[in-house]
């Protein structure tokens, strides 16, 4: 440490015993990190070993933010970190910082030899100072969710794609049920379909959607209450945060229709017959975002999820109607007489 910094101010150039000293500063968070990190800060920082660490701290428990520049040649590695850190973008982020409890300030410095030293800072009214300018900046940052969106749908132009290739076909439901970042809708025509879809490990993958914040729902076809409770069993016991329906009536085409971030749409035709799996009932399928036929999927799917949920009203009041329907209850009143007794006398 130079001698004409105070105690409270390090600063050392990068080697393997900073490091060391980072993570521990790091390991010892217990309310959380806030984070900048400019859009190369894998250049000066080990992001393996840091990032490990920073998620173990995310599944302790420990709330992590990160300001960072989204672009689009990373937007598959921030659909990875944002499994674990709150992040906004802003532009042009230009340090990489590091506020630990909002007690310590660690930030990557670039010398002009091209060298990356560390600062270290803990003296508090420094610190905190940092933690009010980080928080000002969160609050006019954008949200991660709406970059992404801004990032697509200014680069994406529209397409639609017809896919013949079983294995294509599931590839691409796993990738865009993995990349998906607000929500999936998913209409089974058959139950069968959604059988064959759990056993390709498909159901699963929704169900991780969910720990990662996406709203993930579903509408099945079950052409009786066997099957249906049959489904539910399985929801319920293996797949307790998708929201389900069940159809009652069948639904005029055998199609599949998956609706990722009402962004794209997977149309799957299918031919069930038995002893096959999922590669083998998926036929010819439409990969598409074309906004009005999205907007039709849409439209259609919620209208059968207020259906189905009307169905099921209707089922329940069948039940108690049923219940109650051997007992001859009578229309009867009560009455009571509110009245009170005169103060007691005064003691």
């Amino acid at each position: 440490m130079p001698n004409n910094c105070p105690a409270d101010v390090e600063i050392n150039e990068l080697d393997s015993e900073v490091m060391e000293k980072i993570l521990k500063i790091i390991s010892k968070t217990t309310i959380g990190i806030d984070c900048f990190f400019n859009s190369d800060f894998s250049a000066v920082i080990d992001p393996e070993r840091l990032l490990l660490e920073l998620i173990h701290l995310r599944q302790s428990g420990l709330k992590l933010r990160l300001i960072t520049d989204i672009s689009m040649k990373d937007i598959s590695f921030y659909r990875e970190i944002v499994k674990y850190f709150d992040v906004r973008h802003l532009d042009l982020v230009a340090c990489n910082i590091i506020l630990v409890d909002g007690t310590e300030f660690l930030a990557y410095l670039s010398t002009a030899q091209n060298k990356t030293r560390l600062l270290h800072v803990s003296d508090q009214s420094f610190v905190s100072a940092q933690r009010f300018l980080f928080d000002s900046i969160w609050r006019i940052a954008l949200p991660f969710k709406e970059k992404i969106k801004e990032i697509e749908y200014g680069h994406e132009k529209s397409f639609t794609n017809n896919i013949t290739k079983p294995l294509e076909i599931l590839g691409l439901i796993r990738r865009s049920i993995t990349s998906s970042i607000e929500e999936i809708l998913v209409l089974f025509s058959e139950y069968e379909v959604l059988t064959y879809s759990e056993e390709a490990g498909i159901l699963n993958l929704l169900q991780d959607a969910t720990s990662r914040g996406i709203k993930v729902r579903v509408i099945v076809y079950s052409e009786n209450n066997r099957i249906k409770d049959k489904l539910k069993v399985i929801f319920n016991k293996k797949f307790p945060n998708v929201s389900v329906q069940y159809l009652q009536k069948a639904l005029q085409t055998k199609m599949t229709t998956m609706i990722f971030d009402r962004r794209t749409f997977l149309d799957i035709s299918t031919v069930v017959k038995s002893n096959q799996n999922f590669e083998r009932i998926i036929g010819p399928s439409v990969y598409s975002n074309n906004e009005i036929k999205i907007s039709s999927l849409i439209s259609i799917f919620e209208f059968l999820w207020i259906q189905s949920d009307i169905d099921n009203q209707k089922i329940i009041k069948e039940v108690y109607f049923q219940l109650f329907k051997g007992f001859n209850l009578q229309d009867e009143s009560y009455k009571r007489n509110w009245t009170f007794e005169a103060d007691k006398q005064q003691k």
